[in-house]
């Protein structure tokens, strides 16, 4: 299993410090400016006093800017989940420590992560993960000691972050459910019945302390996380910005590759026409969004926050329309056609069909041309409305089968 991390970065003592000195030398610079105006000072020595000031602030405020920021970082494998400050300690535990964890926050303080503050791995503004461990057995069996405080941790996560709806999701699949008794199960009321039922739950949407960890059913899959689609000019950090338009990348090529699918076989063609053809209200509203997405489109993430946003949310436009496409040329087939037009492409279909089935090249090369001569016919007339792509790949294989019949001759 791949390990996924999350990573919540933080503005560290030198960048509150520099940013700190350059607000107090700016300051000095100022009264500077009015004291040795009020004093008399020539002109050209004020000016001088002033400017090396303010060249100190900018000095001290580029100094902090330039910093490294500081991350807190979470990681889950296959059997393992490991956090920490990237900058101090990571610790691990064996996912089979895991007793519960919530979903807090947000954090109203940045903590410095050391000393009384080891285990409050928290960002400013940002939620974090209340995880309860037990502490390892230090003796010669493995597991935990029973009878001892477990361990409590309190890890930043950055909401609208892909990677941490992943290691939700890990966390919640190794997460112990207390099992509830028949007894108890016998006389739930018709009310918590219903509130047992699954439901997705969001962190932006969830209270503070709200507890993950489903305690009320042992036979039932683990309700998601839904953070998979926040909008990019949401998200916590650039990162999380950058991953959220990859996944937007991913999806886009997840329509194409859908799409495809009946640009390249022929009997989806004769079988739902409508899918591909534009002149259907529902193909045409797909190919609008695919232009615009695709319009949108960049190689690399833009590194413009309102481009990448306007992009993903093109490429949600676009799934919605590939559904609706899909769905309706699917369900209504050659049906808006004519009824002789119908017939045309259920016998095409038909030669289609024999052609796959057939063993002998020469018979292969007749089917195919006469599956050809039909499609050719209707698009002439202006019935049937084909991609490029489907027609191209129709004269492909009745070339192919020619080719092979000459070579047996």
């Amino acid at each position: 299993m791949v390990s996924v991390t999350c990573r919540t970065e933080y503005l560290t003592g030198r960048h509150h410090a520099s940013a700190g000195a350059a607000w107090i030398v700016m300051m000095v610079a100022l009264v500077a400016l009015v004291g040795l105006n009020i004093a008399g000072v020539e002109g050209l020595l004020i000016a001088v006093v002033v400017a090396g000031l303010l060249a100190v602030s900018l000095f001290a405020a580029a100094y902090g800017r330039l910093g490294e920021r500081g991350a807190v970082l979470l990681t889950v494998d296959e059997d393992t989940v490991y956090f920490g400050d990237e900058d101090h300690t990571l610790v691990s535990y064996p996912l089979s420590a895991l007793q519960s964890f919530a979903i807090g926050g947000p954090a109203y303080e940045t903590s410095s992560m050391t000393g009384r503050q080891a285990q409050q791995l928290t960002v400013l503004g940002q939620k974090y993960l209340k995880l309860t461990l037990a502490r390892p057995q230090h003796g010669s069996d493995a597991g935990a000691d029973e009878g001892v405080d477990p361990d409590l941790w309190q890890v930043a996560i950055v909401e609208g972050d892909p990677a941490a709806a992943a290691v939700i999701d890990r966390l919640r699949a190794h997460a112990p459910q207390r099992v509830s008794t028949t007894k108890n199960a016998a006389h739930k009321s018709d009310r918590e019945k219903a509130a047992d039922r699954p439901a997705t739950v969001s962190v932006g949407s969830m209270p503070p302390d709200h507890d993950v960890t489903d305690h009320d059913s042992s036979d039932r899959e683990p309700t998601p996380v839904d953070l998979r689609r926040p909008r990019i000019a949401d998200a916590g950090s650039e990162e999380a910005a950058q991953r959220l338009w990859e996944e937007a990348t991913r999806r886009h090529d997840e329509v194409l590759t859908a799409y495809g699918t009946y640009e390249l076989d022929p009997a989806l063609l004769l079988k739902y026409p409508a899918v591909t053809d534009v002149t259907v209200e529902q193909t045409q509203t797909f190919h609008l969004a695919l232009d615009e997405a695709t319009a949108l489109r960049t190689d690399a993430y833009p590194g413009n926050r309102g481009r990448a946003d306007a992009y993903q949310q093109s490429v949600a436009a676009l799934r919605r329309a590939w559904i609706a496409c899909e769905k309706h040329g699917r369900r209504i087939g050659a049906g808006y056609l004519e009824p002789a037009d119908q017939n045309a492409l259920d016998t095409a279909l038909k030669l289609y069909n024999h052609a796959e089935a057939s063993n002998t090249p020469a018979e292969q090369a007749t089917y195919y041309g006469r599956v050809r001569d039909i499609v050719t016919t209707m698009t002439d007339r202006g019935v049937l409305h084909p991609p490029e792509a489907a027609v191209a790949e129709l004269n492909a294989v009745t070339r192919r089968a020619l080719e092979a019949g000459k070579s047996n001759a």
